[in-house]
């Protein structure tokens, strides 16, 4: 007990150490980085909330009762991220929220740069779905918040363990310990893994998604209309992964980004061949002028729709190899099903 007691002392002296030393310039990196987080959720309500009223305006004959409260609903948490983000201009953050001061701060004594192998790795794929800028803040901040709660949660076990033992619980006492440290691991390893799986999931859905948009593109413009009014029109005819991101691009506009500047986000974020060469033909053709544009449309398409063939009979084959065990598992029940009954009907 008295050693648990010590390891709980010092993890928490630790902690607080790191967490009483972090100064102004790291507070205000917290804040920053919890002020992008909040108008990232405005940015992403704001597109839903566009995408909605496009379907909406497309279907002004009926009322649909389902999309209006699911736009009452994107409203509420747009209200709630903005009043978040007032209290954060505020400086006024809540007392969880300034965990992560702890790992800034021993981030900044590891001296962990863009260098680093982690801090890049964790960076790369943050910039897959936040711009550039933002990408590396949110890194740092994944990564701070990680460090932090592993700190709080290695003392919280010990402090757990030395507190059962003290009332005399036994074994339970571990289970105390290993509770309290699974609850602040999971609060900082969630948001770090769930990079995974937001990057994994965006790159099949822009894959899956990337040939309907084309088609619809150079139909588009084969009829005689502007790319960008193409665009516009693309972008609303679905509410995908790449639609929100065509989206994305229309928000800038609204709120005067530069076409270029726009486009070359879009490229960034959505890293993937095709959007790239894509958005590349858009840019092209709005600084230089290119007459070939439905031409560039038209062979993308075709590229686009024969590599997702390739891709579905990849699927394919990648579901059929692990049905196998499963169909062998399966079967190897049936036999056993049949030989057992009729080995039981013969007398040795």
């Amino acid at each position: 007990m008295i050693l648990c007691m010590a390891a709980a002392t010092v993890f928490f002296g630790v902690f607080a150490y790191l967490y009483l030393t972090a100064g102004e310039e790291l507070s205000e990196t917290l804040t920053a980085s919890c002020m992008e987080i909040q108008q990232e959720t405005i940015r992403e309500t704001q597109i839903e909330m566009l995408g909605l009223a496009a379907q909406l305006q497309k279907d002004s004959q009926f009322i649909d009762r389902k999309k209006i409260k699911q736009g009452q609903k994107l409203k509420k948490k747009q209200d709630e991220a903005k009043k978040q983000l007032e209290l954060l201009n505020m400086g006024k953050l809540n007392v969880l929220d300034t965990v992560p001061l702890a790992g800034y701060r021993l981030i900044q004594v590891l001296t962990w740069d863009a260098t680093n192998d982690l801090v890049k790795k964790l960076n790369q794929k943050c910039m897959q779905f936040k711009e550039k800028k933002e990408a590396i803040h949110y890194t740092y901040y994944l990564l701070a918040t990680l460090i932090g709660n592993i700190i709080l949660g290695m003392a919280g076990l010990f402090a757990g363990i030395a507190i059962g033992l003290a009332m005399n619980m036994g074994m339970r006492s571990f289970l105390i310990g290993i509770v309290i440290f699974v609850i602040f691991g999971l609060l900082g390893y969630i948001p770090y893994d769930s990079v995974n799986a937001v990057v994994s999931k965006r790159q099949e859905d822009i894959e899956r998604e990337f040939p309907q948009v084309i088609s619809k593109m150079t139909l588009l413009t084969v009829a005689g209309m502007e790319v960008s009014q193409a665009w516009r029109l693309a972008s609303a005819s679905g509410e995908g992964t790449l639609y929100k991101e065509m989206k994305r691009v229309l928000v800038d506009f609204d709120n005067n980004v530069s076409p270029v500047e726009a486009y070359s986000k879009f490229i960034s974020r959505c890293s993937n061949t095709y959007t790239t060469k894509l958005a590349t033909a858009i840019i092209q053709n709005i600084s230089k002028g290119n007459s070939e544009i439905v031409t560039l449309f038209r062979q993308l398409n075709d590229e686009s729709w024969l590599e997702h063939k390739h891709n579905a009979r990849r699927m394919g084959e990648k579901i059929q190899s692990k049905l196998l065990l499963p169909t062998m598992l399966m079967f190897g029940g049936i036999i056993i099903l049949i030989i057992v009954p009729v080995m039981s009907g013969f007398n040795f």
